[in-house]
């Protein structure tokens, strides 16, 4: 009997078993949570009676470290709430997906399969506003109801489908006050100031280079507001590029108060007149630089915009005499009808440099169930080299059966 084949027979099984374990391990190795995860917000939900129109946003939070491929949502109001009350549609201009269905439900979808950009798909950490629009014209008195909204991600080609379900209330109340929102997107793209000083895009936000903290300001309410001010909070790291004067930039340097005292915002309707200075919604911006240490690609969250209202007690129209306060004026917060979108938080995405595969960071983190066969692969080659080893040192002595026994 060869003893020594046996030996080796049965430790080159061992190392297949144990390599076999390693290399298909029982679940995914992840320095995450392998389960891709989102989490939605509804904003803008009180609505003052008699405004005829109102957007509300639906904010979607990629809480994974990558960027998903598709995103569905479906909205369903209470059919027997909201019948010949209010109608809720779709954002217009393409910033909601592809889009189908009615007023009794419908559903909006972006990223794999669809002509839409990525910008409509919520990068890592970052946060996508898709608006939805509200007509509430046959409403004359304060009333409240329910919509469900179910969304759904997917990461990758074959990933798996993540769904989540939640219900808001909208609430109609009588208030005829001012109603302030603020919408501000990720800052993704770097930017510079071009003629007439309108912001060019250059392309992606590297590190070292300068983007723009945009925001969007509506009035959605029947009284109008004499002023704005707005309250700025930078992701750590990020700082102002060039503030502008109605700006007081704080000690730490992340955070500031832009007063625009002579900046009236007026219900919708009373704007009509495109050259008359008077106006319902504006889009201002914050010029920021992210730090060139920055280890892209990296999202880095924490951003804030919030505003507020102001009224002089004078007219709130845009008119030129009414671009100084007077010296014994001060400006007064506005009451607003719905102080629920009257902040809203962004994040800066760095991306990395094409040409930057070292010291400026490449690629994520590698986890979930990569991770785990890269490792496994490596356990393996291990596993297999102790083998081999053992299995050179055991030749230089050999067992034969039988009375005579030689040493070799």
């Amino acid at each position: 009997m060869a003893v020594g084949r046996r030996w080796l027979s049965l430790t080159a099984a061992a190392a297949l078993v144990l390599v076999g374990g390693i290399a298909l391990p029982a679940g995914p190795a992840s320095a995450v949570d392998p389960d891709p995860k989102f989490t939605f917000e509804l904003t803008g939900t009180t609505i003052p009676v008699g405004f005829t129109r109102k957007t509300l946003h639906l904010k979607v939070t990629n809480l994974t470290d990558e960027t998903p491929s598709v995103i569905e949502y479906r909205v369903r109001p209470d059919e027997v709430a909201w019948q010949d009350r209010a109608w809720f549609l779709w954002g217009q201009g393409g910033a909601s997906g592809e889009c189908d269905g009615d007023s009794a439900g419908w559903y909006c979808r972006a990223g794999a399969g669809t002509s839409t950009g990525p910008e409509l798909l919520p990068a890592p950490g970052g946060t996508v506003d898709y608006p939805i629009s509200v007509s509430t014209g046959s409403v004359k008195e304060p009333f409240e109801g329910k919509i469900q909204i179910e969304a759904y991600m997917i990461w990758g080609e074959d990933g798996e489908r993540v769904t989540e379900t939640r219900e808001f209330t909208v609430t109609l109340v009588d208030d005829a006050e001012a109603d302030l929102s603020v919408v501000a997107p990720d800052v993704k793209q770097s930017v510079r100031v071009g003629a007439g000083g309108r912001l060019e895009t250059t392309g992606t936000l590297n590190p070292g280079e300068t983007g723009a903290v945009r925001y969007r300001i509506a009035n959605h309410g029947v009284k109008a507001v004499s002023g704005v001010t707005v309250t700025l909070g930078l992701p750590e790291g990020v700082t102002f590029t060039q503030p502008p004067q109605e700006c007081a930039v704080g000690d730490d340097g992340r955070s500031a108060v832009c007063t625009y005292d002579s900046l009236a915002l007026v219900p919708p309707g009373e704007n009509s007149e495109p050259d008359d200075d008077v106006h319902s919604a504006v889009e201002l911006y914050n010029l920021v630089t992210v730090p060139a240490d920055s280890k892209a690609p990296v999202t880095l969250a924490g951003g804030t915009v919030q505003v507020e209202g102001l009224t002089d007690g004078i007219s709130a129209r845009s008119a030129p005499e009414r671009t100084v306060l007077p010296a014994n004026a001060v400006a007064v917060p506005a009451a607003d009808v719905d102080a629920s979108d009257n902040q809203d938080g962004y994040a800066v995405v760095v991306a990395a440099k094409k040409d930057d595969d070292n010291g400026g960071g490449g690629g994520l983190p590698v986890t979930g169930p990569q991770a785990g066969l890269i490792a496994g692969a490596g356990l393996a080659m291990v596993a297999a080299g102790i083998v081999l080893l053992l299995a050179r040192r055991r030749r230089s002595v050999a067992f034969v059966s039988g009375d005579d026994t030689t040493a070799s």
